[in-house]
């Protein structure tokens, strides 16, 4: 699995935000954080609405130590990626083009290698994350799901190693949240299920791109029976 590191955490104890409550979570779960990263915030080259928004109850979940693993992505890109609109001029962000026999979104230069807003957002304490991915490395193959990569020039999606990595620890259960929730949270979310584990979806902890694609979101997810969850 790339770019995978381990990391371990002391306990730590919060206020609960309000609004927000657990209960019924399988023991063999995993809580799944995907891309919160500042370039999807507000005033980020790539800004998801209302991104922000869900720091402060992810911040909390996590001093829950409820999972019994969290693996973090990161969007990961180097200078110059095939999904920029940069790449493909005169196109312009949010235009798509046909790759490998398939639709791309081109996007705003985002999350490029080593810059302030493809880390990890330094308002959340990732210390009791066990493993982070690191995902849309390969310059010409772009990657939303935090389990497989998008289709590369030879018609195969690349797994990242996490699905393995979850059956190894014995994960059954597999909670998803962060940004964004129309792409790359809804793309691990369906890749989930593909690999066989029961798929929750935190919905209010993730937000979109733009809130208009929404009831396509809940409609993708209610089609594939992930349980969508408001906490």
């Amino acid at each position: 699995m790339p770019d995978t590191d381990i990391i371990d955490s002391p306990p730590r104890t919060e206020m609960q935000p309000a609004g927000l409550a657990l209960g019924g979570i399988n023991p063999h779960s995993a809580l799944i954080i995907v891309d919160v990263q500042p370039d999807f915030m507000p005033g980020g080259a790539l800004a998801c609405t209302g991104g922000d928004e869900i720091l402060l109850g992810l911040e909390w979940l996590l001093a829950q130590h409820a999972f019994d693993h969290v693996v973090a992505t990161q969007d990961w890109h180097p200078a110059g990626h095939v999904s920029f609109a940069s790449k493909h001029p005169p196109h312009q962000p949010f235009e798509a083009l046909e790759f490998y026999g398939h639709s791309q979104t081109l996007w705003p230069d985002h999350c490029i290698q080593r810059t302030e807003g493809a880390a990890l957002h330094p308002a959340i304490d990732w210390a009791s994350c066990d493993a982070i991915i690191r995902k849309g490395t390969d310059p010409g193959i772009d990657s939303y799901s935090a389990f497989r990569n998008n289709i590369g020039p030879d018609g195969h999606r690349p797994a990242t190693g996490l699905a393995g990595w979850l059956r190894d620890r014995r994960v059954t259960d597999v909670h998803v949240c962060g940004l964004a929730r129309d792409v790359c949270v809804l793309w691990t979310a369906e890749d989930a299920v593909a690999a066989g584990f029961k798929t929750h979806f935190l919905w209010s902890l993730t937000r979109p791109v733009t809130y208009e694609t929404d009831d396509d979101t809940r409609q993708r997810l209610s089609d594939l029976g992930i349980a969508i969850v408001d906490i």
